[in-house]
C-alpha cells in the first residue's frame, strides 16, 4: 500500500536523495524515468528489490489512469445526495453562528462596554463562525473539483452559493486558478497559486520577496485580499488581468464575472443592512 506521495526525482544515489529531499525516506514511492516497460504495475511498486537485496529507485512518471488504478474504486464515487445534505449542514452552521453573532453585536449589552470588551467578548464567536465559514469553503472547493454532483449546473450553483455568496470569494475564477495549480501541482513557472522557489536560489531572491517569505504567517489577515484583489502571483479573481487570463475568451470572462457579480452584490446587500461596522465584525473578521 502506498504511504506517501509520488514525486518525479532524477537518477540520484541515496545519499544525493537524502541531502535534497530529508523530509523523504525509504517508505516513499519513487518514480520511474528509465525505459522499463516489461511490467507496469511493477513498476508503481514500493517493493520492487534488486539482486543486491537493495530497494529500487524508479523515476518513471506514471499515467493518470495507473494512478487511479493504485487508488480504491470507491474514491471515485460521487454522491449528491450526500453532498447536498453537507452543503445544506453547513449552511445552517453559517447562518446559525452569523445570525447570533450579529444579535450579540447589536445588543444593548455589547454597546455599552469599552471597545476592548467587544472584541474580546465576540471573539471566540467570530472563531466559531470562521470555522463554520471555513467548512462552507470546502464544500465549494469540491463543487470546484466538480465532486459535489456529477451535475454541472448542480456543482456550478453549490459553488456560487459556498464561495460567491458566503465566502465572498467569485467561484468561477477560483476555480479556473485552482484547476492550473492542480494541473501543474508545485510546478516553480506553471503552478500559479503561489510564488515558488527552489532552496538553491533561496539566497538570491529579491529582498521583498525574501521578507514576504519570512513575515508570511503574520500576513494572513492581508494576504487573501492580496490574491483576490491585486490578482498576485496569479492574475486578479475580480478585475481579470495577469498570466491567468491571457488566453482566455470574452465568453469565458463573462461567465466569470456572473460570480464577480455574486460576490459584489452579495456583500453590498450585506453592507448596506448591516452597516460598515457590524459588516466588519460579523463578516469579514471571520472570513479573514
Amino acid at each position: 500500500q502506498v504511504k506517501s506521495s509520488v514525486l518525479p526525482i532524477p537518477t540520484l544515489t541515496r545519499e544525493d536523495l537524502g541531502r535534497i529531499q530529508p523530509e523523504l525516506n525509504e517508505d516513499d514511492l519513487y518514480i520511474d524515468l528509465q525505459n522499463n516497460n516489461s511490467n507496469k504495475k511493477n513498476n508503481l511498486s514500493n517493493n520492487n528489490v534488486g539482486k543486491d537485496g537493495k530497494k529500487k529507485i524508479y523515476n518513471k512518471v506514471p499515467k493518470i489512469g495507473e494512478i487511479r488504478r493504485m487508488l480504491p474504486k470507491n474514491s471515485f464515487n460521487i454522491d449528491t445526495k450526500l453532498s447536498l445534505f453537507y452543503f445544506g449542514l453547513d449552511f445552517l452552521a453559517v447562518a446559525t453562528s452569523m445570525t447570533f453573532l450579529h444579535s450579540v453585536v447589536t445588543s444593548k449589552f455589547y454597546l455599552a462596554l469599552p471597545i476592548f470588551a467587544q472584541a474580546l467578548t465576540v471573539a471566540p464567536l467570530q472563531l466559531l463562525t470562521g470555522f463554520a465559514m471555513w467548512c462552507m469553503w470546502c464544500i465549494g472547493h469540491d463543487a470546484g473539483h466538480s465532486t459535489v454532483s456529477s451535475s454541472k449546473r448542480i456543482n456550478r450553483i453549490v459553488g456560487e452559493f459556498a464561495h460567491s455568496m458566503i465566502c465572498l470569494t467569485p467561484f468561477v475564477p477560483w476555480a479556473k486558478s485552482h484547476r492550473q495549480h492542480h494541473l501543474h501541482h508545485n510546478h516553480i513557472t506553471k503552478d500559479y497559486s503561489h510564488q515558488w522557489f527552489i532552496r538553491e536560489e533561496s539566497d538570491d531572491l529579491h529582498p521583498v520577496i525574501k521578507a514576504s517569505y519570512w513575515t508570511r504567517n503574520i500576513q494572513l489577515p492581508i494576504l487573501y485580499m492580496v490574491y483576490l484583489l491585486a490578482g498576485v502571483p496569479d492574475g486578479g479573481h475580480v478585475i481579470f488581468y495577469g498570466r491567468m487570463w491571457e488566453k482566455s475568451k470574452m465568453k469565458e470572462k463573462l461567465n466569470a464575472y456572473f460570480s464577480v457579480l455574486v460576490s459584489v452584490a452579495t456583500s453590498a446587500v450585506l453592507w448596506t443592512k448591516l452597516g460598515f461596522a457590524n459588516f466588519t465584525v460579523v463578516c469579514m473578521v471571520p472570513w479573514l
